[in-house]
């Protein structure tokens, strides 16, 4: 088994969170951590300057929510030119390639057992690296958007929904095209799919920090609006659809006006599931749609 007992063990305390932050490595080829078996699989951080820590908790970095995960289980810091891994004393222990470690030097391809999560360390430009990007984008990715897809997004959703019942608003916003079937039955399915590329655009140019959109399936979206009240998430989803309205992308060498409908709800007590979440926030398209279409719908807490 691999250690690094002369190196000294940094205070946990002082541990600094970082965001994924894809191909920031200042300037050293880089490395980056994937979760390949268990919960939230696929999830990806890349390691910087700062200590990434792993662990249960909604405060860590790269979260794994399984209760055989401990809140902080381990992180990886990048010491003397080499990424190590501490265990911060957890109670399942911390196994690389099988093997109990509690402060070790990672290689490219190493496995790291998180309770009963696998994560796989990559130096970043390996060609293993390259094919587990390719693999998870294509597990996570919507092909036609490079939006998230439903799966991503539901996960997303689910982790949004337990901060919300003791945290701070959370809100939710469907949006749907309307009328979107005319343009596959009048111009055909690639003038349908030029559309849906160019709407996932403004979206995704859209959103702000923290917020995830998704595409659902066929011509919805949807967007998990954090930290957000109802009358925010109103007045976002508002501007989105009027920016949406502006686009006016070319159908067959045609500017053609794509209106949006858009439901708005945000989680309230009485709210059990994400499922409950989003029955509401579809009713509120729907609501949308009876009413004309191209506008918003909210439903007030």
């Amino acid at each position: 088994m691999r250690t690094l007992s002369a190196m000294s063990r940094p205070d946990p305390q002082t541990t600094q969170r970082l965001r994924l932050n894809l191909g920031d490595s200042g300037g050293r080829p880089g490395a980056r951590v994937v979760v390949i078996h268990g919960e939230n699989l696929g999830a990806q951080i890349e390691i910087g300057d700062k200590p990434v820590v792993v662990g249960r908790s909604v405060s860590c970095d790269l979260q794994i929510p399984h209760a055989s995960v401990s809140r902080q289980h381990c992180r990886i810091v990048f010491e003397r030119e080499q990424y190590v891994l501490e265990d911060l004393g957890s109670t399942n222990q911390t196994l690389v390639n099988e093997e109990p470690a509690t402060r070790i030097e990672l290689h490219d391809g190493d496995q790291i057992a998180v309770g009963d999560a696998v994560l796989k360390f990559m130096r970043r430009e390996s060609l293993e690296d390259r094919y587990h990007q390719a693999m998870v984008e294509r597990a996570t990715v919507d092909n036609l958007t490079g939006l998230p897809n439903r799966r991503v997004w539901r996960e997303a959703l689910e982790r949004a929904v337990v901060l919300a019942q003791s945290g701070p608003p959370l809100s939710l916003a469907f949006v749907d095209l309307d009328h979107f079937k005319r343009i596959n039955d009048e111009l055909g399915h690639l003038a349908g799919d030029d559309v849906l590329r160019a709407v996932a655009t403004v979206i995704r140019n859209a959103l702000l920090a923290g917020f995830t959109a998704g595409r659902l399936g066929g011509e919805e979206f949807a967007v998990i609006l954090p930290n957000t009240t109802l009358q925010k998430a109103i007045d976002y989803s508002e501007a989105l659809r009027r920016a949406i309205e502006a686009l006016q992308p070319e159908t067959a060498g045609v500017p053609r006006r794509i209106t949006t409908s858009i439901g708005v709800v945000q989680w309230r007590v009485g709210f059990q599931t994400s499922a409950e979440f989003m029955r509401a926030a579809d009713a509120e398209l729907f609501r949308a749609k009876a009413a004309g279409r191209n506008r918003v719908c909210w439903a007030n807490p």
